[in-house]
């Protein structure tokens, strides 16, 4: 979720910075590009980095988990509740209680279409009013012909509304107004170029992100371009004219003029804010035409934009999809749910303590990886995870450590681009087949793609590897730099090293901290735990 913030942030930043150069350039190219922005917002670019022809670009990619390190972060792992007898369950119960970003994100999003709702009742009542209240004009069709006009005493020289039967509203007093003609013409210059579907789009984004300050101020912008644009062609077909007309017209004082909020009905409205009204007669002094540089411009604030939304991930995705304790049945393809199926038919035995059934579900989970059909996207990278942590888990219970190791180059070839945390998988394997120098190259690969911000679990299990290999300054910096004081497991690892250092005074201050069954000495070690699978629950 934070790399689609993120993404989303940086382009419309960019195309922010673009139009500052862009102030000479048809409004209607800064109006178009304007919107093109708001539309990022509504794109999943979380999902991108999980298409298949981004594996592999892990180089080249920024991975916001390491900007921005998730509170979740602190939270225990299944190993270290299996180890300590459950002690950290009411912890973990706490962490995740807590609503995550994407369900905040929803419920935001949610909200907005609400408020859209909210607003398009309040512009059907409006334009009831407005027919109640208000007389037809054929007197002025020498003027227009194509839509029609009606006299009302709203406030504001004129304004058009209709998506299906387009009209033209007209103050009453505008008559016999000399900037009549330029007031009408400025109001079918909108309706010619469908603006009034422009409007209602950007009604419906500014609802829906409500919340968002980026999206209000890029709302804001368009509206203003969109009038510009307007003005442009009025200009070109009134000359001089309608510069006279809109100065006359928008500079005086209007009383009682009602300034625009958020609930203001959507329409071509063709008085504004003061400032803004300067602004568009100050304009119509500029000669605008379209300049190569203008399109240069525009290009490279695209080309930058594609290149952020290509190589922004979040590496902490995979982790929130894993650490759940219950498998999430997204909707997921007809092909994936048959693949699912076949997994689980062919690994029956796995939640068995039976070494025999336990036998034959690893090799169905191998059978069926060899035999299925690849798929695309996330629902591909997600089978691979979810038929591997269940392999794991399978292996883990028969003590074949080597074959996890083989499992895992089977499943990830080395121009694939595997989640973060299975290098702690790949770990705790060697750690278990006493390859400790390996575990540690595997857990410093993880801290360094980390920027050093390794998980409870995994800082655990370097610690472990050092311990291991009698590196017990850096065991103990390891555990320091994650600073979880209630990792039990972790002062478990303190206890034993402090007791290899012959530090009693330590020893004591942990002793109230961990299991009695290990505030002992000569101090123990846990052992491991056996990796966890999701697909377990399915069986």
């Amino acid at each position: 979720m934070m790399d689609y913030l993120l993404t989303c942030t940086l382009i419309s930043l960019c195309v922010l910075l673009t139009l500052k150069g862009l102030k000479n350039a048809p409004a209607r190219l800064n109006f178009y590009l304007l919107m093109i922005t708001l539309v990022c917002w509504f794109v999943p670019w979380q999902y991108f980095s999980q298409l298949p022809f981004f594996e592999g670009t892990e180089r080249y990619t920024l991975n916001v988990a390491q900007l921005i390190p998730e509170a979740k972060e602190l939270t225990p792992n299944t190993a270290q509740i299996a180890n300590t007898g459950g002690e950290l369950q009411s912890e973990l119960s706490i962490w995740q209680s807590i609503p995550s970003l994407s369900t905040v994100f929803i419920v935001l999003v949610s909200t907005g279409f609400g408020l859209f709702l909210v607003r398009l009742s309040l512009y059907i009542k409006f334009i009831i009013n407005l027919y109640t209240y208000s007389k037809p004009s054929p007197e002025f069709e020498n003027i227009n012909n194509r839509y029609p006009i009606r006299l009302t005493t709203h406030t504001g020289p004129a304004f058009a509304t209709g998506l299906i039967k387009p009209v033209i509203w007209l103050e009453s007093s505008m008559i016999n107004r000399e900037e009549l003609n330029s007031v009408i013409q400025h109001e079918v210059t909108h309706l010619e170029q469908g603006d009034i579907y422009w409007t209602w789009l950007i009604c419906f984004i500014e609802s829906v992100f409500w919340w968002n300050p980026i999206c209000l101020k890029l709302t804001g912008l368009a509206r203003e371009q969109l009038e510009l644009s307007c003005d442009e062609l009025c200009m070109q077909k009134l000359k001089g004219k309608y510069q006279l007309d809109l100065a006359s017209l928008l500079l005086q004082e209007q009383t009682g003029q009602r300034s625009h909020n958020f609930f203001t009905p959507p329409l071509l409205n063709i008085a504004h804010s003061k400032s803004f009204n300067i602004q568009r007669i100050k304009m119509l002094n500029k000669e605008k035409t379209m300049k190569s540089k203008y399109l240069v411009m525009v290009a490279a604030a695209m080309s930058f934009s594609a290149l952020t939304a290509a190589q922004i991930v979040d590496g902490n995705t995979d982790n929130e999809q894993q650490s759940n304790n219950t498998y999430q049945a997204a909707v997921k393809s007809e092909e994936y749910n048959q693949q699912l199926a076949q997994l689980l038919q062919s690994a029956a035995g796995a939640k068995s303590d039976n070494p025999e059934l336990l036998n034959e579900a690893a090799q169905g989970i191998q059978k069926w990886y060899l035999n299925r059909n690849k798929l695309t996207g996330f629902e591909e990278h997600e089978i691979k995870l979810q038929s591997f942590r269940l392999l794991e888990n399978v292996y883990s219970k028969l003590h074949k450590y080597e074959d996890i190791l083989s499992a895992y180059e089977r499943w990830y070839e080395p121009s694939s681009n595997p989640p973060f945390f299975l290098k702690n998988s790949l770990a705790t394997a060697y750690i278990q087949l006493g390859r400790y120098e390996l575990a540690v190259a595997e857990l410093e690969g993880l801290s360094k793609q980390l920027n050093g911000k390794l998980h409870v679990g995994s800082a655990d299990n370097l610690a472990l590897a050092y311990i291991y290999l009698a590196d017990y300054d850096k065991a103990l910096k390891t555990l320091a730099q994650v600073g979880a004081k209630d990792d039990v497991y972790g002062n478990i690892l303190r206890y034993y090293v402090y007791d290899k250092q012959n530090n009693r005074k330590k020893m004591d201050e942990l002793k109230s901290k961990i299991p009695e069954v290990f505030a002992v000495s000569p101090a123990l070690l846990p052992r491991m735990g056996i990796p966890d699978s999701q697909l377990l629950s399915l069986l």
